[in-house]
């Protein structure tokens, strides 16, 4: 009888060890190249760097890199709190950030969401690496928070810093480097976002592929601030480290479209920026050629194409802030002079206007044309 009650509560205790060790798995989020979308992977973190975080998959031979420009989310399992409270606090950012939450809404969740994770803190802060972890969510909250709340830039700034500082070789190094340098450059300091992006090709034991990727961000900045001649010159530099089966090299054939354009040399522009809409997996790739397309049109003195190029944009290609402002500015003129509809143009002169366009030139434009 002892026996058969010995072996019962043995078997409880290895079903309860072999339960856990399932569920107090780590989880990884991540882009994944090869089915070109977002995957999961389950199993045990053994590694963390600027490189990404490597995870040991039950059965797999060996851990698995997981590059730190491909993390979306990562969920550390932890004994310090249960995987309810913490997917409930994290759940918050996640829902903001739905693409159909209005603004009010995303405003207060992304409120909530800091201060519930930040009430998770004091518990979990016997486990290092989560707590880590919910300091970087609450700097990456913050950040997308400003972009709302412009007032709490000064404190968005200071957490992501405070992120960099309290782990110099870590995936989420080169995330908060590349979340402020953004901050940086929706506040309008370009001469500060180029420094980060600048820091980042500095981090110690920093893959080749991940430096061409700063240095891409560092060329999409002077894109973006339209400084071509600093622009060709890295253009130049990236040209020579990435090979010529590198789906990147659509950018570079964009930024020589714009340098063409502005020297007017438009014998091949066409042709050159309708193969980048067409090789790009980018949105803000495909919106950036086709206002270059309406340009290019603009000046071949061809309105009506010119308008259905900035039209795209306007609908389709929309996510970046700065090529949806210009894309607007321009339909705020081709609709009455094209379409001859005063209504249209006037709505997107309203819409240039909002509070999401504002630090761009192209709303200090339509105000001044007014």
């Amino acid at each position: 009888m002892f026996n058969l009650i010995f072996r019962f509560v043995l078997g409880l205790v290895f079903m309860a060890a072999f339960v856990f060790s399932i569920s107090a798995q780590d989880s990884v989020k991540y882009i994944d190249k090869t089915k070109k979308g977002e995957s999961d992977i389950n199993g045990l973190i053994t590694g963390d760097s600027v490189k990404g975080l490597l995870i040991k998959v039950q059965k797999e031979p060996a851990p698995k890199l997981i590059p730190a420009v491909d993390i979306i989310n990562v969920n550390y399992s932890s004994t310090a709190i249960g995987s309810i409270e913490l997917k409930s606090a994290l759940g918050k950012e996640i829902r903001a950030n739905l693409p159909a939450t209005k603004e009010a809404e995303r405003l207060k969740l992304y409120e909530e969401a800091v201060k519930d994770i930040s009430a998770l803190l004091p518990i979990v802060k016997a486990d290092v690496r989560l707590s880590k972890y919910l300091n970087f969510r609450i700097a990456k909250i913050k950040a997308d928070l400003a972009k709302i709340k412009p007032e709490i830039l000064p404190d968005a700034l200071k957490s992501l810093n405070t992120v960099r500082l309290d782990n110099p070789d870590s995936w989420m190094t080169l995330n908060a480097f590349k979340i402020e340098a953004d901050l940086q450059e929706f506040k309008g300091d370009f001469d500060a976002a180029l420094k980060l992006y600048q820091g980042v090709s500095r981090l110690p034991g920093l893959p080749p592929e991940i430096k061409t990727d700063s240095d891409f961000l560092i060329l999409k900045l002077f894109m973006r601030t339209n400084r071509m001649a600093e622009a060709e010159a890295k253009l130049n530099e990236v040209e020579k480290a990435i090979p010529q089966d590198d789906p990147r090299r659509v950018q570079v054939l964009l930024v020589k479209s714009q340098a063409n354009l502005l020297n007017d040399k438009l014998e091949t522009l066409e042709v050159d920026l309708n193969n980048v809409v067409a090789l790009s997996v980018e949105n803000y790739i495909r919106g950036k050629a086709l206002n270059l397309l309406g340009d290019y049109y603009l000046k071949k003195n061809k309105p009506t194409d010119a308008f259905w190029e900035f039209l795209k944009v306007d609908t389709l290609y929309n996510q970046d802030v700065d090529e949806h402002a210009k894309a607007l500015y321009n339909l705020s003129i081709l609709f009455d002079k094209v379409k001859n509809d005063p209504i249209r143009s006037r709505q997107a002169t309203d819409k240039l206007l909002e509070s999401t366009y504002s630090k761009t030139e192209y709303q200090k434009k339509v105000s001044s044309d007014k």
